[in-house]
């Protein structure tokens, strides 16, 4: 099962570089907001990502997902401190769905849920984009093939010239900068970085942290969880770098700074011939940031887990 669900206001769907639906799904309770999908049955190792975007900063949602009468519930976003363990309500009669920083995977077969994300306002925002993305956790990515496109160089940032107490945990703020200095050159990338934290886990990794940092510089932008090149081809065509997601094994990733990494953030801005056009935040200094991977190895890092994708409006 692979399916993606999208809402957002009309211009914010004409700058998002993904097929979106220009209407408010938006209903109130309680004088809050809350967006609720209905998803079909979903086989078991899947994983289902919501996220959100608004023009109102700072503002704060959670999603919860309902499964036979029982519901999952992820940190708020932002998190507060300090980390607690995620409960779920309802009595749990089996392990169908289990939580993470965020996502959720599905532990078996489940039947027709709904995932609402719940937004702490009362007033519908003036411009937003909600979405989910599902897809199988695991995938044999096969061969694969992909239409040239390359975009102009983002600024280099490496997340090792970085503070010494955090420079190995910011890959994902990293990579994020670029994405954003792309368009805006000005943007501080530390001030980037210390808006991605997740006061929770004290991770700098969160994906939704990372779409509400992009927020925060009025660039709304969504997780996507992708299986082929098609949509990215969609997302450069359209001027907007993207960043992956990506892990692999000892020496799967020929010319990487990382030997290995069981996950890692990166700019993509390219395709050309049989190499993908990257800035790995891993690099030692600015200057060995931009990249040039194998098509089919960098496919298999990104495409094979999860396939997680930071995705920006134009």
């Amino acid at each position: 099962m692979e399916s993606s669900y999208r809402y957002a206001d009309a211009a914010t769907a004409n700058a998002y570089p993904l097929d979106v639906v220009a209407q408010s799904p938006w209903q109130s309770s309680d004088g809050k907001l809350h967006v609720t999908f209905a998803i079909p049955a979903c086989p078991k190792a899947h994983i289902i990502v919501p996220s959100l975007a608004i023009d109102s900063m700072p503002y704060q949602y959670r999603c919860s997902l309902a499964v036979a009468g029982e519901r999952w519930s992820l940190e708020p976003v932002p998190s507060r401190p300090p980390a607690k363990t995620t409960a779920k309500s309802g009595t749990a009669k089996a392990p169908w769905i289990s939580t993470h920083i965020d996502c959720y995977h599905t532990e078996t077969d489940i039947e027709a849920s709904e995932l609402t994300i719940h937004l702490d306002q009362a007033n519908v925002p003036s411009r937003y984009l909600v979405t989910v993305s599902i897809r199988p956790l695991e995938i044999d990515p096969g061969f694969i093939e992909a239409t040239p496109v390359v975009l102009a160089p983002p600024p280099p940032l490496s997340q090792k010239q970085g503070p010494k107490e955090i420079r190995q945990r910011i890959c994902s703020p990293t990579a994020l900068a670029m994405a954003l200095q792309h368009r805006e050159p000005s943007i501080e990338w530390l001030d980037v970085v210390d808006k991605c934290l997740d006061k929770a886990t004290n991770m700098y990794g969160s994906w939704p942290m990372a779409v509400y940092c992009a927020a925060a510089y009025q660039r709304l932008g969504a997780v996507e969880v992708l299986t082929s090149w098609t949509p990215i081809v969609q997302v450069l065509d359209a001027g907007v770098p993207v960043v992956a997601s990506i892990r692999f094994g000892t020496g799967a990733l020929p010319g990487s700074p990382m030997d290995s990494t069981g996950g890692h953030l990166v700019t993509v801005y390219g395709i050309e011939n049989d190499r993908v056009l990257v800035n790995d935040p891993a690099a030692s200094d600015v200057d060995s940031v931009p990249r040039r991977y194998p098509l089919q190895a960098f496919a298999d890092a990104w495409f094979r887990y999860r396939g997680a994708a930071y995705i920006l409006t134009a």
